[in-house]
């Protein structure tokens, strides 16, 4: 009896066994798709569109949606290969962003292949008063956007008006692309941002005067301004609820700085008012860009302070806004764009370092978001002076379109096409820049101190970078890790109606001559220092936290980095976490010039 049911048991288990075996001769684990286009998480504009993905298939496969009323695949089944997905996506007639589920099941695979849509709410279509602008644009970036292949497979809405720099069709556009990677930056509130931007101001806004030495057809422009370049938040533990307004830097001669205001200057209150969650970026506003012969009444962060009137002039915003010779060898200069209509007033702050024959240079970029590569290339070149004659400044790489045609890409850029390297070459400018010989202003160092930030960028980095491609020539960042943009715009300047325009899409990448590319995660520094210390200090303070470690560094003297003269600083001030708007027009990231901008 024992013995039977022992046999029986066997007999079972054999059974198990088989239909185990069975089943796993039908099914696989797996997905069985390799090579998807898609990610986890797609979008689509709000107008509807068509998209198109591509994947390789173990078997034959099915799709589906579970939205399929507005989100229809319309290429349900496919055979095994190489296969494309196809999904209609309808327009979003509803006040609410929404999202459908695709999935992908694979002939004899246990899992299947998923991934989500999601569509902004409705209201994103325009008037279609901005069209022939938008046709404009379009046509610019379907052949020189860095990301032109999946652009031109989109479907684009010409009729978006043109709200802000940062609401308009193309901003909008290339926010719903996915491949331009290294275009979207993530900010700390977790959002995206663009580099690109579309700049609309008024025609006949701004006086014009030529510049001296340099040629390149380049004007200054004034603007109304107190003078302040830029700003940053502050709050107060023991007032919960209410700001400050400080001041990053300013131009010299403006009403700030002839009111005695300077860097680290932190307002409490304007025209009488606190400033408050409800108030903070209309004040910050009235503060950096107001408008002409406004009058504010300010009053700074300090016992007993009296209100100062302040009126708006019409001044030149000239990036070179310090620049100094300490202890008569090492140069100090602070830079706060790359703006090539001040190209003879850099110039006439390294003229002056190299008469009085610096042996060391600080470069101060902490507030510099970049501008104007032939201005980036023209500094670099001053610092390094003859070792980099002949050298490379940087390489570019374009769209793939662009990089299939070199001779045409030559004619647009002025860059020839390196065919070793593959990628089309700039030299640094040593000898003749637009009229005015480099080489009388070259210094001639080997090595350089730059002052970074997360806010230095682009053509910032490309200064450092650029440096470093140089054999025998040394770059030491102290600060904080810079922005990480290694990519640039060629900019297209043009007059629509009652507006001027400034076109500048991310178009190339760029490399030094070793063919490294700036990091898009920012330059790591050699000394990470915070330059707040209960108070920003002003430049002129030998005492700033980054200045003082440079300065140690080069001389082999300690300077007192943390002992501050600013007897106003207060420990119950702390740096916000609020984000102010970005309300500069001056030049910001890698900007090259094509041929028809008249550069």
């Amino acid at each position: 009896m024992m013995k039977n049911l022992r046999y029986t048991r066997f007999a079972v288990l054999l059974l198990l066994l088989a239909a185990g075996s069975c089943g796993k001769d039908k099914t696989t684990t797996g997905e069985g798709i390799t090579g998807a286009s898609w990610t986890a998480a797609e979008t689509a504009v709000a107008d509807g569109e068509q998209k198109t993905y591509h994947f390789m298939s173990a078997a034959n496969w099915t799709a589906q949606s579970d939205e399929p009323a507005w989100c229809e695949v319309t290429t349900p089944s496919g055979d095994k290969g190489q296969s494309t997905l196809k999904i209609t996506v309808a327009k979003n007639e509803t006040a609410s962003t929404r999202s459908a589920n695709i999935s992908i099941k694979i002939s004899g695979f246990g899992t299947a292949g998923e991934f989500t849509i999601t569509q902004a709410a409705s209201g994103s279509g325009g008037s279609g008063a901005d069209r022939e602008l938008n046709k404009r644009v379009d046509d610019f970036l379907a052949k020189y956007y860095l990301w032109n292949g999946e652009y031109s497979q989109m479907t684009r809405d010409l009729s978006l008006d043109y709200v802000s720099t940062n609401d308009n069709f193309m901003s909008r556009t290339l926010m719903s692309m996915t491949t331009n990677t290294l275009d979207k930056k993530q900010n700390s509130s977790g959002g995206y941002s663009l580099y690109s931007y579309l700049l609309r101001t008024p025609t006949g806004r701004s006086i014009a005067q030529t510049t001296r030495g340099v040629n390149h057809g380049l004007t200054k422009e004034k603007e109304n301004s107190l003078g302040i370049v830029n700003m940053f938040a502050v709050e107060f533990s023991n007032k919960p609820g209410y700001y400050g307004l400080g001041i990053l830097a300013v131009y010299p001669e403006s009403p700030v700085a002839k009111a005695g205001f300077m860097r680290g200057t932190i307002f409490v209150q304007v025209n009488g008012k606190d400033i408050t969650a409800a108030n903070l970026n209309s004040v910050y506003a009235q503060l950096v860009a107001p408008g002409g012969g406004q009058t504010l009444t300010v009053t700074e962060n300090a016992k007993g302070a009296e209100p100062v009137s302040l009126t708006a002039e019409e001044i030149y915003p000239n990036p070179v806004l310090y620049s100094e010779i300490i202890d008569g060898k090492i140069g100090y200069l602070v830079y706060s764009s790359f703006d090539a209509a001040y190209d003879d007033d850099l110039l006439g702050a390294i003229a002056k370092f190299k008469d009085a024959g610096i042996t060391d240079m600080i470069l101060d970029l902490r507030i510099n978001g970049g501008g104007h590569v032939i201005t980036a290339n023209m500094l670099s070149t001053c610092i390094a002076g003859s070792k980099c004659e002949n050298a490379v400044y940087q390489y570019y790489r374009y769209n793939d379109d662009r990089m299939k045609k070199p001779s045409q890409t030559t004619q647009e850029t002025g860059h020839p096409y390196d065919t070793q390297q593959k990628r089309f070459r700039e030299d640094f400018r040593y000898g003749n820049y637009y009229g005015v010989d480099l080489r009388n202003y070259a210094l001639n160092l080997g090595r350089l101190y730059v002052i970074v930030t997360k806010n230095t960028a682009s053509s910032s980095e490309a200064v450092i970078n650029s440096l470093r491609g140089l054999d025998g020539f040394t770059v030491t960042l102290v600060g904080e890790k810079t922005n990480g943009k290694n990519v640039g715009m060629e900019v297209s300047k043009f007059t629509l109606g009652s507006y001027q325009y400034e076109l500048t899409p991310i178009t190339f990448q760029g490399y030094n001559a070793k063919m490294v590319t700036v990091d898009p995660k920012g330059l790591s520094v050699d000394k990470q220092i915070s330059e707040w210390d209960y108070a920003f200090k002003d430049f002129s303070d030998r005492s700033e936290p980054l200045v003082a470690w440079a300065l140690s560094q080069i001389t082999g003297t300690s300077y007192a980095a943390y002992v501050g003269t600013n007897t106003r600083a207060a420990t119950n001030i702390r740096p916000a976490t609020v984000s102010l708007p970005d309300l500069s027009t001056r030049p910001k990231g890698m900007i090259a010039f094509l041929p028809e901008s008249g550069e």
